[in-house]
């Protein structure tokens, strides 16, 4: 199975890169993980040229079985680079189709505060299931890491809280059992 860990921010530290990079090496044996970065992605222009980058983008989630998107939140929202990059996926970018239509998607996300991105990832959520993307997002399975940096030690990377790696380990079996479905 073929996963793209898209993280949702262009910062140079993250903790939602920091989960996917655990989801990457902990579950290899279940998925090929590949985790990407969207602070190369050009700013969204409906009437803009898309680059390389952007080609390569989207040919990376049509070959993928499934997107998992962590996101941090930035007042009470996704951050503007993340809604560029989605921008880039939909019916209206490029006039070629939508790359996220039907596509399963998890999503998750870690925050400094104690809500875990939690209004970001109903955001999210919404944009996903518009009528432009029309993604299939895992439904019925959250994954909110409040107080981020309590749980993951900074330097090293490794997720210290045994919580949290239960809750990832189940949603993360979800996903795998809603891609296989979905892929059938």
């Amino acid at each position: 199975m073929k996963l793209l860990a898209i993280v949702g921010t262009n910062a140079d530290f993250s903790y939602n890169r920091l989960v996917e990079e655990f989801m990457a090496k902990r579950y290899k044996d279940q998925a090929d993980i590949e985790v990407y970065e969207i602070a190369d992605l050009p700013r969204f222009k409906k009437e803009g040229e898309p680059n390389k980058k952007v080609k390569e983008f989207r040919k990376k989630i049509l070959k993928a079985d499934g997107i998992i998107i962590s996101t941090p939140e930035y007042d009470h929202g996704i951050p503007s680079s993340l809604k560029s990059a989605l921008e880039w996926t939909g019916s209206h970018a490029l006039g070629d189709g939508n790359v996220m239509k039907g596509k399963p998607v998890m999503v998750l996300g870690a925050s400094l505060g104690m809500q875990g991105a939690s209004r970001a990832q109903e955001e999210l959520r919404e944009i996903l299931l518009s009528p432009d993307q029309s993604a299939n997002v895992l439904p019925g399975n959250e994954i909110l890491i409040g107080r981020a940096p309590s749980k993951f030690d900074k330097d090293s990377g490794e997720l210290l809280d045994e919580a949290t790696e239960k809750l990832i380990d189940t949603t993360f079996k979800n996903f795998v059992a809603f891609v296989k479905q979905a892929t059938k």
